[in-house]
């Protein structure tokens, strides 16, 4: 952990995260059997869009872990708070070579503190449906399953 350094910025760095978000995406489309058209169509671009106009009259909190030595991001957790004061954890992703060493358990404790202080009514996270290898990591912060959104696919 010396060679890495954590950074808490904002939706200014947000491009910074873009080639782990891309990582995250191609990893989503190739766990996926149904959706697989969205993350197909899905770019760093929408993505930006969606979270922009999400906190336009809310926040950002973008957790950044960099390798001190390159400057090169290894893992990132972007968490939002919108207009309502309503928290969620938006992505999160952590490159093969550095998980299992605790990085995305210091993303997840720095994301909830920052939420916890901007006074949030709710927090929340969503998961993949084909990515629920990653549900017993969100139990362990107290997010537990409420619902399922079922989307139908466009003819």
């Amino acid at each position: 952990m010396e060679t890495m350094i954590v950074v808490e910025t904002g939706a200014r760095d947000l491009n910074f995260i873009q080639p782990l978000w891309e990582k995250l995406n191609q990893h989503h489309l190739n766990q996926e059997s149904v959706f697989k058209d969205h993350y197909a169509q899905f770019t760093f671009q929408k993505r930006a869009e969606d979270l922009l106009k999400k906190t336009r009259e809310g926040d950002m909190h973008i957790g950044v872990v960099k390798d001190k030595k390159s400057g090169r991001p290894v893992a990132y957790c972007i968490t939002t708070i919108n207009q309502d004061k309503e928290g969620e954890i938006d992505s999160i992703y952590i490159a093969e070579n550095y998980r299992g060493q605790g990085w995305g358990d210091e993303l997840m404790k720095r994301s909830l503190k920052w939420m916890k202080k901007k006074g949030v009514t709710k927090k929340s996270v969503r998961v993949s449906f084909a990515n629920q290898e990653v549900v017993s990591f969100y139990e362990r912060y107290g997010f537990f399953r409420r619902s399922i959104t079922m989307e139908q696919i466009k003819d």
